[in-house]
């Protein structure tokens, strides 16, 4: 199975992406995935770093954790980090709003620290 970056994966979970079919040097056939709206990637790739920086800030990483430790617990959290950015992508236009009722239809959002499940902080015994 193909791994993606984590910006892929985002724009997986938001239907980004097309199936296109090419043709191999061997005259086979696959299937290529081509992600879509270019535009957008700026702005989720800084939803990314934000919700990458809200679980270094959950984790309370010790001193002396280096960059590469941090970044390897990182990957570790990487469904996480995903999850917050579709989230914070789906509320694009509705900052901070609390409540939507429009033709009978309401909207409410699951609390986003509720998506930091799974997510703990280093503690240090005494």
């Amino acid at each position: 199975m193909e791994e993606y970056t984590t910006l892929e994966q985002v724009k997986i979970r938001l239907k980004q992406f097309h199936i296109e079919t090419v043709e191999n040097e061997d005259n086979t056939e696959s299937d290529v995935v081509v992600f879509d709206s270019k535009e957008d990637n700026l702005l989720l790739e800084q939803l990314i770093k934000q919700a990458t920086k809200d679980v270094i800030a959950k984790r309370c990483y010790p001193q002396s954790y280096t960059q590469e430790q941090i970044d390897n617990d990182l990957k570790c959290y990487e469904s996480v980090i995903v999850n917050l950015v579709v989230y914070d992508r789906s509320q694009a236009g509705e900052n901070y709003m609390a409540s939507y009722s429009e033709n009978g239809v309401s909207r409410s959002w699951k609390d986003r620290d509720s998506l930091f499940v799974g997510v703990y902080p280093f503690v240090k015994a005494l």
